[in-house]
């Protein structure tokens, strides 16, 4: 993990509706993330930041998780987990965060009956996907792309 990465809250305009910056080094970037708290960042060929930002009141309904490239100074990538019309029936906490390797993490948070979490693969370079992120509805929600820089899938690594 590391420490040279804050997100600072915007004032509200909506209520339930959080936006933040964030800022690396004093820099800051040029979009607005949903979320105002940021649970946890990694660093990624020197060139990106893993972002997890959440609300931040303890027991979370939903968890974003943003890749930021550095040289762009921009979001290349996102997905959320969580949300939705049933978001307050499981509410939940980030834990058990791993990094398993390079460019795999594996953490829990709404996780599936049968897997320990999910794992989270980084790319070197984006790789052609379907645009529609269908696998995992509606846990997992993505905007529409046809290249990810990152996929999302059911843990089959034990995390203990």
């Amino acid at each position: 993990m590391i420490s040279n990465v804050v997100v600072k809250r915007l004032p509200l305009r909506k209520p339930g509706e959080i936006y933040s910056l964030v800022e690396v080094d004093g820099v800051c970037c040029n979009e607005k993330l949903k979320g105002g708290y940021l649970e946890a960042a990694f660093s990624y060929n020197d060139n990106y930041i893993l972002l997890f930002v959440s609300y931040g009141d303890g027991w979370e309904e939903v968890l974003y998780i943003y890749l930021l490239d550095l040289k762009g100074n921009k979001i290349v990538d996102r997905a959320r987990i969580g949300g939705g019309a049933y978001a307050w029936l499981s509410a939940c906490c980030l834990r058990d965060i791993k990094i398993l390797s390079d460019n795999s993490i594996s953490f829990e948070f709404m996780s599936l009956k049968d897997s320990d979490g999910w794992l989270l693969e980084l790319f070197n370079k984006p790789i052609k996907t379907f645009p529609f992120a269908l696998r995992y509805l509606p846990y997992i929600s993505r905007p529409i792309s046809s290249k990810r820089y990152f996929l999302i899938k059911k843990n089959k690594i034990s995390l203990n």
